[in-house]
């Protein structure tokens, strides 16, 4: 069935949206993460919406992931209207 896209929109320019999001940050996190023999330990700085901790929280070798996003509207905009992005 159709599902109407969803699109965040950061001063003015758009950021992410529900019908690209999965190829861009799957691209963006796991070239990365299997560069690296056994990634531990994960920083993300920004990623808001939360599909890039979704991405890195796919590999089971992770321990720990911090993420820093100086935008709080960001996050808890993204957890109560864009559950599709961070359904980790």
């Amino acid at each position: 069935l159709f599902a109407p896209n969803k699109v965040v929109f950061l001063d003015g320019v758009k950021q992410s949206t529900l019908n690209g999001d999965a190829g861009y940050h799957e691209s963006l996190v796991h070239p990365g993460m299997f560069a690296h023999d056994h990634p531990k330990r994960v920083a993300i700085i920004g990623g808001g919406e939360g599909a890039t901790l979704r991405e890195v929280l796919k590999h089971d070798t992770v321990e720990k992931c911090t993420m820093v996003e100086i935008d709080e509207l960001m996050v808890t905009t993204s957890h109560k209207h864009l559950k599709e992005w961070s359904d980790c």
